[in-house]
């Protein structure tokens, strides 16, 4: 569990509100960026970019004022140069922060949050950290490096809480290396002003937006692949809308990129995926590149999450995921995942995407094999084998731990509710 920042905004803010005991529920305020001017500080000095990103507080009052915490941040950009080349999709996104203050008199509430950096460079220069001793290779952990600062936040005067309805913040961030991998990226600087929308005992829904890239001339190609992919992400959608009762999570789809590069249709190696996963890359979403087969790949389910968890997170299936090949070497399953049901042949692994999608959510396996998020046993971040299915089993720890700085705040009716409520 991360620690959360606290600001007490002074009594004087309340005027006009009602008794507190008609407040105990916490009210929030959520709004995203969009196309923000901030500076990336490099290796090879200051670099003007845009960002895009997500902010929320909730918001509790109290007999002292309003209490803030600072629970959503996040911030994204397309890259800069670096002396080792361009950065890549560049991704921060809040994993810890301190107890804030605020200023009576300017209205103003100052945090200091610790956020995660991740940039495509890192992973170029670094490699990942998946090791060869996990059982199934589906994740390939990136390094990671950390930034600290400050982050003020000027809220409009005589601030009152809200059922509906917007208002505004104008934020000014500085956050700077504090724990360094490659170390070509030293600071982020921003100043902007971000609409934020008043919502009462739950925060809106969460969207993740899909990049799906297909190998062929285009739609009316009939050999084309991504033949599995609707239905794929059509489980993936069913699995993940069970969050509904406890943090709603949706995804949207972007029309599928087609690549007409036939060699790619069937991947041999390692390299021959990196390859592949170099041709395209999306800076607002989570890339879902499908080939016909994945000759090397049985120990991986068929598929890989690469760099999980960032704004870099990329995903490489096949469409054997519903066309299984027989024989196919996956004695292993049930030893070593027992939530596995019996491995077998024909069209079973229908929840596999939905599993990958965990992965770019920043899930790990049980056991947390990778450093990644904490989840439940017997869920469908379960791993499993080419022929055998991940669970088709959601539970509110997934819920509750899914991260991704490419996440951003939307509407939406969320009804479902996870099958294990841990």
């Amino acid at each position: 569990m991360r620690k959360v920042a606290v600001v007490v905004l002074a009594a004087s803010v309340l005027a006009g509100v009602t008794s507190l005991a008609q407040q105990s529920a916490p009210y929030y305020l959520t709004g995203n960026l969009k196309d923000a001017l901030g500076t990336v500080t490099t290796d090879k000095g200051d670099q003007r970019t845009t960002f895009f990103g997500m902010i929320g507080f909730k918001v509790v009052p109290t007999e002292k004022g309003l209490e803030f915490t600072l629970f959503e941040l996040s911030l994204v950009s397309k890259g800069v140069p670096t002396e080792r080349g361009e950065a890549g999709v560049l991704g921060v996104n809040l994993i810890d922060d301190d107890i804030a203050w605020h200023d009576a008199k300017t209205g103003r509430a100052s945090f200091a949050p610790t956020l995660t950096l991740h940039y495509e460079l890192i992973d170029r220069v670094k490699g990942f950290r998946t090791t060869k001793a996990q059982p199934e290779g589906d994740v390939f952990a990136p390094h990671t490096e950390t930034m600290t600062g400050k982050m003020s936040a000027q809220f409009p005067e005589a601030l009152k809480v809200a059922e509906k309805g917007s208002t505004y913040v104008d934020l000014e961030m500085t956050f700077d290396l504090s724990s360094s991998v490659v170390g070509s990226i030293r600071r982020v600087s921003l100043i902007c002003r971000v609409v934020i929308d008043w919502t009462r005992f739950f925060t809106p829904a969460l969207y993740l937006r899909i990049q799906p890239v297909f190998i062929g001339t285009g739609p009316k190609d009939p050999t084309a692949t991504g033949k599995a992919f609707p239905e794929l992400m059509k489980r993936a959608t069913e699995l993940w809308n069970r969050c509904g009762s406890v943090r709603c999570i949706k995804f949207v789809v972007n029309d599928p990129i087609y690549l007409n590069k036939p060699a790619y249709k069937v991947l041999e190696t390692t390299a021959e995926a990196n390859s592949l996963r170099a041709e395209v890359s999306v800076a607002d979403a989570v890339e879902v590149f499908v080939v016909d087969r994945m000759n090397f790949a049985c120990d991986w389910g068929g598929g890989a999450c690469f760099s999980p968890g960032t704004a870099s997170a990329k995903i490489v299936t096949c469409d054997q995921q519903l066309s299984v090949p027989a024989p196919c070497p996956c004695t292993w399953c049930p030893a070593t995942c027992p939530p596995c049901p019996p491995c077998q042949t024909g069209a079973v692994n229908y929840y596999h995407l939905a599993h990958e999608l965990g992965h770019a959510l920043n899930l790990d396996h049980p056991g947390r094999p990778y450093g990644l998020a904490d989840v439940t046993a017997g869920s469908n971040m379960e791993p499993s084998g080419f022929c055998c299915d991940n669970p088709n089993v959601q539970s509110a720890k997934n819920c509750r731990n899914a991260s991704n700085p490419l996440l951003y705040w939307g509407r939406a009716l969320c009804v479902g509710a996870p099958n294990i409520m841990d």
